[in-house]
């Protein structure tokens, strides 16, 4: 009798333990999907007979899981939006910091026409 009630009591907590520990994992995942990763782009100039090779990796916060969908599903929109944005940026050699700053304005004024309050904030990933 003992045994049947303590089996009956292992299950119980055998059945009960997996759903909360998949409850945790999805609450911490979401947090994590609002990011879309674009590029690399590879850029090669010549600039003053000089060759400049550069590579840019972005990665965009959307609002939410369906400005994310839609940035993810216009992924060749968004690099003719950004590819010529970086491919000016590199133009006059290695990019300072404000050259890149001014690629992070122009790039969210110009993804904000395209998508408007799809995008919070554009991340540098990989600047080479």
């Amino acid at each position: 009798m003992r045994r049947a009630i303590f089996l009956a009591f292992l299950i119980a907590l055998a059945t009960a333990l997996p759903a909360q520990a998949a409850s945790k994992k999805d609450a911490g995942s979401t947090e994590r999907v609002q990011f879309v990763n674009v590029g690399p782009y590879l850029i090669n100039l010549f600039v003053d007979g000089k060759p400049v090779n550069g590579r840019l990796a972005l990665t965009l916060e959307a609002k939410d899981l369906v400005a994310r969908s839609a940035l993810t599903q216009n992924s060749q929109r968004i690099d003719s939006i950004l590819l010529p944005l970086a491919m000016e940026m590199y133009a006059k050699g290695r990019p300072a910091p404000e050259s890149i700053h001014a690629f992070k304005v122009k790039s969210m004024q110009a993804l904000g026409q395209q998508f408007p309050g799809h995008v919070v904030e554009i991340y540098v990933k990989l600047l080479m």
